[in-house]
């Protein structure tokens, strides 16, 4: 077969935007130009001169990932409910550790992940490694993490524990007894969360990271998991998570580790949720899902669609699972290794982003590292500008929530459908100022609900 490509000669960069240029008739090329809150100039077109100085290297060898669901105060019931209806990692919250056994009564755990979140996080970790004692459990079998990070936790209180160090090495022992466990999970989707860029995520990533391997001898790559927050800017968000992987390499090579694949989580971010209309947030789950999976997240969990106003929602989790469930069975996501790989625009953007977060890392570490930063507030007046410059392009209109600021539906009522508190519990300054998240809409939300009488 004649190979259609020998039809028609190579252009170069500059020929194609000669082309655009006249077609422009004497408007401004200069208007087709996108400038971004990542400071990375985004132009019409791009070309393999757009990447010459770029690698082109596969950002990650699987396609598959693990559908993660979330349980608060979990029970045996509800635990079985999700495994069976598609779910294949548990990612468990807010129970006693003496209650675990008969939460995972009936529970293979040798075939799926299973997370924890807790205060007393090491008394779960002890619970679990007894539960696999008593079933003479294969540890090496054995898949999950811990979702334990002590420097982000206090970032969020406002205040580092005294012992923070010490228990850090404690749990790194213990946990060397499950191969591929996972001791710790760079809670990094709090950033965004919170207002932070792209770029500010992922620098504050590294000089976290940076942080661990400085202070704890006993923490090895291959024990790290780093979780990350998923916003709606389709294209940059699958460039983020291939370009975390260049940040890793990075600084395993700073720190004469050895090279070990990065093990990503996705959560999809409560940043862009919305009370109003909240069917729309099926779709922007639905968008970031698909951004994590092409960017090769290993574990993706998505949230509810109206988590901004239930607890915990039968329904809502439903539709979480089903959509990464959709991309897998129906749309075939997972049969493509890093399908942008190629890509000269999602090529440029990775390689813009991991250089600015790369750039930003170095600030921080010349201004002393991540732990001076915070408790100077740096790090959280970055981010705090960010936000801040979110919530006005967002009353501007220059940044669009749709079903808030565009398109609201002015008859919807919301008031009956709150199950729980909308307030923000913002922790008062101890040692620093805490990292505080809040919904983008919030005030848009609190105001329409004042409309309606109801001063959540």
């Amino acid at each position: 077969m004649k190979n259609l490509f020998e039809e028609f000669s190579p252009k170069t960069l500059k020929e194609w935007n000669d082309k655009i240029i006249t077609d422009l008739k004497g408007d401004c090329f200069e208007s087709l130009i996108w400038n971004n809150s990542e400071n990375i100039r985004i132009n019409p077109i791009y070309h393999q001169e757009s990447v010459s100085k770029t690698n082109n290297d596969v950002s990650h060898q699987h396609s598959n990932w693990e559908i993660e669901q979330t349980l608060q105060k979990p029970s045996n019931k509800k635990v079985l409910a999700i495994l069976n209806s598609g779910a294949t990692a548990l990612l468990l919250r807010n129970f006693p550790s003496e209650s675990l056994e008969e939460v995972l009564e009936n529970v293979w755990v040798q075939h799926i992940q299973t997370s924890f979140q807790s205060d007393s996080i090491e008394t779960h970790l002890d619970a679990f490694i007894a539960l696999l004692e008593k079933r003479k459990l294969d540890y090496n079998s054995i898949k999950g993490s811990l979702h334990y990070d002590p420097l982000m936790d206090g970032l969020k209180n406002g205040q580092f524990q005294g012992d923070l160090w010490e228990n850090l090495e404690s749990i790194q022992d213990k946990v060397q007894a499950i191969p591929a466990y996972k001791g710790i999970c760079i809670q990094a989707h709090e950033y965004p969360n919170a207002g932070a860029t792209i770029t500010q995520e992922l620098a504050f990533i590294t000089a976290q990271l940076s942080e661990y391997f400085a202070n704890s001898n006993k923490l090895s790559p291959h024990k790290i998991q780093i979780s990350m927050g998923i916003s709606t800017n389709y294209f940059f968000e699958i460039a983020k998570y291939r370009a975390v992987r260049i940040l890793w390499t990075q600084l395993l090579k700073a720190y004469n580790k050895e090279q070990t694949k990065l093990d990503l989580r996705a959560e999809n971010s409560i940043r862009t949720s919305t009370l109003y209309d909240p069917y729309v947030n099926i779709l922007r789950n639905t968008s970031q899902c698909m951004s994590a999976a092409l960017g090769g997240a290993n574990t993706i969990n998505v949230n509810s669609f109206n988590a901004a106003y239930i607890k915990e929602d039968d329904f809502g989790q439903r539709i979480a699972r089903n959509i990464s469930l959709i991309l897998k069975e129906e749309s075939h996501f997972n049969k493509v290794n890093d399908p942008s790989a190629g890509s000269y625009y999602i090529e440029y953007l990775t390689n813009e982003l991991s250089e600015n977060a790369w750039k930003l890392f170095q600030e921080i570490e010349a201004n002393g590292g991540w732990l001076k930063n915070v408790k100077t507030n740096t790090i959280q007046g970055m981010i705090e500008e960010n936000a801040g410059q979110q919530e006005e392009d967002l009353k501007a209109g220059t940044k669009v929530l749709l079903g808030t600021n565009l398109y609201p539906n002015d008859e919807e009522k919301m008031t009956s459908k709150i199950e729980k508190s909308l307030s923000t519990n913002r922790k008062a300054e101890k040692d620093f100022r805490p990292l505080n998240t809040c919904r983008l809409s919030m005030k848009m939300d609190l105001e329409r609900l004042a409309k309606e009488g109801n001063h959540a």
